[in-house]
């Protein structure tokens, strides 16, 4: 029997077809707006502009082509034909800018059709777009994009302040902000391969759910992570072992290994936070009403940012030997969240 979706009443290369030339047209018209920038910033700006969402449209048509496409390989056979072609007939730098993503995309559509663990699939994804974003940090460093907004703003600030003000007390403000951004520069430098890295994971999430909704459109029957509710999240123990590797490594006296260990430590415990809130949003749950629910969350989210982030993380990797929820003795029925405590 036929299957009644897109693959039902379209010719099983269409999709790759369409990814194909999706991603043909998305790479030459980055060409030629980088190739106008030389000539006209203005309209280079805008085109990059419309361009932003682009990584994100090629990995998902390239996702769907390869759950959609029949047979399978076509999709695989598309990608290759795409890279000969801009490789022989573009710039190789403009080649490398979609590269990743549609290797990201041809790896989502793997991964949910051949039911992936969620963190697998999300760490392959994340890897094969690695390279192009250290591409893009070697050729605008993150000191010298740091330095040029901090001039930026710098200069902003010294043609907006008043003119009645004493030169001393300009002299005065001036320092200090340049101070500020000075700092600002040398932690988000130090923290730069984190930032990347979170952007990545993000990224990859984004892209595995806009495949999976698009091959649902296209009448396929993806799998579906059954995901717990939120207040039952826990992670795998391994995040636990890269929070000590990496904290290792940053006490280690070589700059590279020291600054690779502090942001793998970084990303660790950036991810097992996201455990901690949700044990806090179970007790909270459990043990306040609503009004005294939205302080809580108002304070830690404001006032107690530093401690909260901490306390986060801390409840992430104890919870991975305490089981303060009991997620593992008992069993959590639907309504066990939803006994809220009332004011």
């Amino acid at each position: 029997m036929p299957n009644p979706g897109m693959t039902g009443r379209w010719p099983g290369f269409a999709t790759p077809l369409v990814a194909l030339l999706v991603t043909l047209s998305l790479t030459w018209f980055y060409s030629a707006v980088v190739a106008i920038g030389d000539s006209s910033s203005a309209v280079a700006s805008l085109g990059l502009l419309v361009l932003m969402p682009s990584p994100i449209v090629v990995s998902v048509v390239w996702g769907g082509a390869l759950l959609l496409g029949r047979p399978h390989r076509l999709a695989l056979a598309g990608a290759a034909l795409w890279f000969v072609i801009c490789w022989l007939v573009l710039p190789h730098e403009m080649v490398w800018q979609y590269l990743g993503n549609v290797v990201a995309g041809l790896l989502a559509g793997v991964a949910l059709g051949m039911r992936w663990r969620p963190d697998l699939a999300l760490a392959a994804m994340a890897l094969v777009m690695a390279p192009l974003l250290i591409f893009a940090a070697v050729e605008m460093p993150i000191e010298e994009h740091m330095q040029l907004t901090g001039d930026s703003v710098m200069e902003m600030m010294a043609e907006g302040m008043p003119s009645d003000l004493a030169e001393a007390e300009k002299d005065r403000l001036l320092r200090e902000t340049r101070r500020s951004l000075d700092s600002m520069k040398v932690q988000l430098t130090k923290m730069y391969p984190f930032v990347l890295a979170v952007g990545a994971l993000g990224q990859s999430a984004i892209i595995l759910v806009l495949v999976w909704l698009l091959a649902k459109a296209g009448g396929q029957k993806p799998r579906r992570w059954a995901l717990p509710p939120f207040t039952e999240w826990r992670l795998p123990f391994y995040l636990v072992w890269l929070l000590v590797v990496g904290l290792g490594m940053s006490f280690v006296h070589q700059p590279a290994l020291s600054k690779a260990g502090y942001n793998l430590a970084l990303l660790a415990a950036f991810i097992l936070s996201v455990q901690g809130l949700a044990i806090q949003v179970y007790v909270t749950r459990r043990t306040m009403g609503t009004l005294r629910q939205v302080i809580y969350w108002v304070i830690l989210g404001t006032i107690l940012v530093k401690p909260g982030i901490f306390i986060a993380v801390a409840l992430g990797v104890v919870d991975q030997w305490w089981d303060i929820r009991r997620l593992a003795t008992r069993n959590l029925t639907g309504n066990d969240d939803n006994d809220d405590a009332t004011d």
